[in-house]
């Protein structure tokens, strides 16, 4: 089988008639208003379009390419992913236009937010949008071996451009997208030009309840030197981190250099959700907060502990834990509602 990365367009034998140009299928052919090229093909099959004359692209890692054929693993996670939604919807009560065209905003590998609402909405159309060619050869990938290739259409573009047609789509969506941006606005205005009136966004980002974590970490940094008790070095620069993060990302000032150059930029408050999706176009904004457990603060902090380090044998002192104890104790799960560390968007135009 043909690797998905550096694939090289067949060319014609000596004297063999030229292959008819590729075509995108006839559902997506309206939804575009500016010309499509292919990107990457195999086997006379065009895996990834991109627009025409647009230098938008990305690159990945190495690590992230080697690991690109496994798709039990990376797909494993749409699961994780499809509940989001699904809690979304039964959230806010929406209901999505019975097979729906999706426009996904950085799409990536489509593991977030392809997959899942191709297992939600059945007869679903997907347009996959994401500057990385690469990425979405892997969602292709996926598609070809899944045979899902004529509900997909993968397209390398900038996903806040105006290249798709307006009032076009039932349902936009977005994984972890809006706070990547600069200009998360730019995100919800183009899902807002995209959908049809009544259409629906469905975006999953993190918000400033993570402050709260904040707070904690700080106490226990400190407690840790008041102790004369010092932490794991390598837990004590995790959590140093975790609170210098917290602190940039909370209503940061994207006109500094320090803030363009982070990749995670944004914990979003509903204000400001709010208002930007208001100024969008949208007639409506609801949340869906994604945890609210009487134990919250203490089982967030061994995850962060694990994502932050790839290591499963770090933890915290007993003190430490009791101290996320009293934070769980002190903010019951309603407020943990309202001050929510990641949550579902749902965006009615």
């Amino acid at each position: 089988m043909s690797s998905l990365f550096g694939l090289l367009r067949r060319k014609p034998l000596p004297g063999a008639k030229p292959a008819a140009a590729p075509a995108l299928p006839a559902w997506a052919q309206p939804l575009f208003v500016s010309e499509l090229a292919p990107r990457v093909e195999d086997a006379g099959e065009v895996l990834v379009w991109a627009i025409r004359d647009d230098p938008s692209t990305a690159v990945i890692s190495e690590q992230f390419e080697a690991k690109a054929g496994d798709y039990h693993q990376r797909y494993a996670a749409s699961d994780h992913f499809e509940k989001l939604f699904r809690n979304g919807l039964a959230g806010t009560g929406i209901a999505v236009a019975e097979r729906p065209l999706i426009l996904d905003l950085g799409s990536g590998s489509g593991v977030n937010s392809v997959v899942p609402c191709m297992r939600l909405f059945p007869g679903a159309r997907t347009i996959a949008t994401d500057l990385s060619g690469e990425l979405l050869s892997i969602l292709a990938g996926y598609l070809r071996a899944s045979g899902e290739t004529e509900q997909v259409v993968c397209v390398q573009m900038d996903a806040m451009s105006n290249h798709v047609a307006e009032a076009a789509f039932d349902l936009v969506t977005g994984a972890s997208i809006l706070h990547h941006l600069e200009r998360p606005q730019d995100g919800l205005s183009a899902a807002a030009r995209a959908l049809r009136p009544g259409g629906h966004a469905i975006f999953f980002e993190p918000f400033d309840g993570y402050g709260v974590m904040r707070l904690a970490y700080e106490r226990i940094l400190s407690e840790a030197r008041l102790r004369g008790d010092p932490l794991d070095p390598l837990v004590e620069r995790v959590l140093g981190a975790m609170v210098i993060d917290a602190a940039a990302r909370t209503e940061p000032d994207p006109t500094t250099a320090a803030f363009k150059a982070l990749d995670d930029k944004w914990l979003f408050s509903r204000e400001r959700i709010t208002a930007m999706a208001t100024q969008a176009g949208f007639a409506q904004v609801r949340f869906v907060p994604h945890n609210d457990g009487p134990n919250l603060y203490q089982l967030i902090a061994p995850i962060q502990l694990r994502l932050a380090t790839g290591r499963s044998d770090l933890s915290l002192p007993d003190w430490a834990m009791d101290i996320l104890k009293s934070f769980d104790a002190a903010l019951p799960p309603a407020f943990k509602r309202v001050a929510m560390m990641e949550g579902t968007i749902v965006l009615t135009k």
